[in-house]
């Protein structure tokens, strides 16, 4: 463990080198990466593709162009947001394949977490750690919840990206979608066959600084209900999970 965490910690601290003491940086400016094609795991594509009258392909398109857009759109509320997807004049596809082919991905655990704090001396702030209590998976019953376990962490193995896009862009932080779920339950049972299932959908989040070092690692999930329509799925809970990583990023800016 302690061999993972010391390469964890060379890996996003040796970016520091490059930090420049400019102040002319954009303090309300966040990147924000969205997750790669191969990076969204469903068990409803033919399910929300049958009813949608679609293919899976384009569903799996436009719940990536959705989760986008729902994440650009609430951190425009608070920040100056640009995503890459959308910064056509800027080469931002450009950004994003550099970024892809150097990232590997990986598990990242509450303990790696809390070592990783321990080591760098660092707090949570009282604001995000109760609103983290507040959320926290404690009963079946709840529709929505926030974990620091088992999240996909995209470990950006180039040392020159991040120095490139702070040279580009001026951003105060960076935010990596690095996956996208949609879980189903009751799948291949009799309930399912009747339509009486619900489903989860899950973003894995990475925030990085300017520098590259990481602030934050988390999943939000969402339960939802049998939906098997784009646009209800979107207008119920994408926005909601969009909503909610809107606040965790502002109360962690404070």
């Amino acid at each position: 463990m302690k061999k993972q965490l010391l390469y964890f910690c060379l890996l996003f601290i040796y970016s520091s080198v490059f930090a420049q003491k400019d102040s002319s940086f954009n303090s309300s400016r966040i990147v924000i990466i969205p997750y790669q094609s191969m990076m969204y795991f469903s068990d409803a594509d033919q399910d929300i593709a049958h009813f949608s009258n679609n293919n899976e392909r384009k569903i799996r398109n436009e719940m990536r162009n959705n989760v986008e857009a729902n994440v650009y759109h609430q951190l425009l509320a608070q920040f100056d947001a640009i995503s890459l997807m959308r910064a056509t004049s800027l080469n931002g596809e450009e950004d994003l394949a550099r970024i892809y082919g150097a990232t590997r991905y990986t598990v990242y655990s509450k303990e790696m977490k809390q070592e990783f704090a321990k080591e760098k001396g660092v707090d949570e702030k009282s604001s995000v750690k109760k609103f983290m209590d507040q959320f926290s998976h404690k009963t079946k019953k709840q529709t929505f919840w926030v974990s620091d376990s088992a999240v996909m962490l995209g470990m950006i193995g180039d040392p020159d990206v991040f120095k490139n896009l702070f040279s580009k862009y001026n951003e105060k932080y960076i935010l990596f979608i690095t996956q996208f779920e949609i879980n189903t339950s009751n799948k291949n049972t009799l309930e399912w066959m009747k339509q009486k299932y619900t489903r989860e959908f899950t973003i894995h989040y990475n925030l990085f600084d300017k520098s590259g070092n990481l602030l934050r690692a988390e999943t939000l999930t969402i339960k939802g209900e049998n939906e098997n329509s784009v646009k209800e799925i979107n207008d119920k809970y994408i926005i909601v999970l969009a909503n909610k990583l809107k606040e965790i990023i502002t109360l962690t800016d404070r």
